[in-house]
């Protein structure tokens, strides 16, 4: 990594604070480490304001979307090199091994003879993108099935459109029908609607589908 183009100050995102506190403590030189936040929103601003090389972060986030943040950070950081890692038991791992994040780990594969924190390094260091065993797997499973959503943008309303791009920026449903003076029902109904839309079965993986097909062609 020392010999990368990459530049090695990083910034931490993640739900889990003992974790972040953890890595805190690990790291070598602290004056390389950006940024420890817990939400999308905080991660978005200290992107902008800091500008790391690295961006280290788990599916799971306080508030906001992790893939959301993965399509988001090469927007405000033009060489950010991201890092997802990912929980075999609770995570979408198909939706986080097709986004753009440069490395996609299973946490389980960390514990693996394989030693796939090396094998990743050495991907990022020669610029190539790195998936990890279980998430390789996942996606390999996938693949034998349709994916409909691929053949051409679903044909969404302009209310669905509103919607949708509010999910992508990480509001709840009951934020949602606030923003969008509607009842609660409504907008979990129009989620709902949005998931089968976009062939998915989790809203992660729909914000992840829908950033992949691209907003233009949603936006009609």
């Amino acid at each position: 990594m020392l010999s990368s183009e990459i530049r090695l100050k990083a910034g931490f995102a993640s739900s889990r604070r003992l974790m972040l506190m953890g890595l805190f403590h690990m790291a070598l030189r602290k004056s390389r480490v950006a940024f420890m936040v817990t939400t999308e929103a905080e991660a978005r601003q200290q992107l902008i304001d800091t500008r790391p090389g690295l961006l280290f972060l788990t599916s799971q986030l306080e508030q906001g979307s992790a893939l959301a943040l993965v399509e988001q950070a090469r927007e405000l950081v033009s060489d950010i090199r991201t890092l997802l890692i990912v929980d075999a038991e609770r995570d979408d791992l198909v939706a986080a091994g097709r986004s753009s994040a440069d490395a996609v780990v299973c946490e389980a594969d960390c514990f693996t003879a394989e030693e796939p924190l090396k094998a990743m390094i050495r991907s990022l260091a020669v610029n190539h993108r790195y998936r990890s065993a279980t998430v390789l797997a996942a996606m390999d499973a996938a693949a034998v099935e349709r994916d409909p959503w691929r053949d051409a943008a679903p044909d969404l309303n302009a209310r669905e459109r509103e919607q949708l791009e509010l999910l992508l920026k990480g509001l709840p449903d009951r934020d949602i029908s606030e923003r969008l003076q509607i009842s609660y029902e409504a907008a979990r109904s129009r989620t709902k609607g949005l998931r089968r839309k976009l062939g998915a079965s989790t809203r992660a993986q729909m914000v992840a589908r829908a950033l992949q097909l691209g907003l233009d062609q949603l936006r009609g």
